[in-house]
């Protein structure tokens, strides 16, 4: 028999980093539910969590020089950074689904973040997609030129924008402030070829000075992230109430300021779809700042809605990006 040989300590040392290393990602990865209960996981919920891929290239060139074993952590951590931390999907129910029948609805969404839209990207994006329904949130710097014409039903009030291939037979402002009561809310009433849908679009409080107040005056930030995610529990609990009210087919579009993994965001809006959960593919994330990417705006559908495709669009001079749906409207039986 051969002498058992033991590890050096520089193998001990590296086994140990990679697995402390997993323990870690790991916990991240829980913490992100907890996200809107607690500050610290609200804090990891906004920020840029391809962060926690960097020590992967080091470790995985110390393990498979001198730890081969651990290149079996290495690659769990990598296969739980890439996929549920930084919240990659697959549409696998929509890939091995057939649509059912109905009719079809493509669906638009974009916050313009008050800048001025980029009109040759807004007119290619538009052209290439040719959506039915058109979202806008904080319209604010000058017009999308591309509704201009006769074939659009356009309406605008308080920075929330909405251009429909089909008539808008009612609109309502139920809201025009995102930091306060239901947030930048509007309610409108879209007459379809299969019926009318009711379509809210929404601007809801933002944690952004929150989370940059953190790095200045922690304790003042932290203060500023929990009473953010208490306005935005408010503002979803409130606007849930409307449409549990309502009896048409709804649909819900906007910028939440929440991300799916977060407790607000699963236990007020989990009995509605999310497209991009339902069927996009990959990060999908919507905005791109300087210090984060996440993905925060979403179109949400109720009962009498099947989502076939779902995916993020290009840059339009926003650091929020669009947001396109391919929803279908079912026929009655067909839930």
């Amino acid at each position: 028999m051969e002498p058992h040989v033991e590890p050096s300590r520089l193998s001990r040392i590296i086994a140990a980093c990679c697995s402390l290393y997993l323990l870690i990602v790991l916990a991240a990865w829980l913490l992100l539910y907890a996200g809107d209960l607690w500050w610290p996981a609200t804090y990891l919920l906004f920020s840029p969590r391809w962060v926690l891929a960097i020590p992967l290239i080091p470790l995985a060139v110390a393990a498979a020089c001198w730890r081969r074993r651990s290149l079996i952590a290495v690659l769990l951590t990598l296969l739980l950074v890439l996929g549920p931390v930084m919240g990659f999907q697959i549409p696998w129910r929509a890939a091995l689904s057939s649509p059912p029948p109905g009719t079809r609805v493509r669906v638009l969404t974009c916050n313009m973040h008050a800048q001025k839209p980029l009109q040759s990207a807004w007119e290619r994006l538009l052209a290439e997609t040719d959506p039915h329904i058109v979202a806008v949130q904080e319209l604010t710097q000058g017009k999308i030129d591309y509704f201009s014409g006769g074939q659009w039903h356009v309406h605008e009030e308080e920075g929330l924008f909405l251009a429909s291939r089909y008539p808008i037979r009612r609109d309502v402002a139920l809201g025009d402030d995102s930091y306060k009561g239901p947030g930048k809310l509007m309610r409108y009433e879209v007459e379809t070829p299969a019926g009318v849908v009711v379509l809210f679009s929404l601007h809801f409080a933002s944690p952004r000075e929150g989370l940059k107040d953190t790095t200045e005056d922690p304790e003042a930030g932290f203060v500023e992230l929990v009473e953010n995610s208490e306005v935005r529990w408010e503002q979803s609990k409130d606007l849930v109430r409307l449409l549990d009210k309502e009896t048409r087919p709804v649909l819900v579009v906007g910028d939440f300021n929440t991300p799916t993994e977060s407790a607000l965001f699963r236990r007020v809006w989990g009995r509605y779809t999310d497209s991009f959960l339902a069927a996009g593919w990959g990060w999908g994330y919507t905005f791109l700042g300087k210090s984060t990417t996440v993905r925060i705006d979403h179109i949400l559908s109720g009962p009498g809605w099947h989502c076939e495709r779902c995916w993020v669009g290009p840059y339009v001079g926003s650091p929020h990006h669009p947001v396109l749906a391919d929803l279908i409207l079912m026929q009655s039986g067909q839930e």
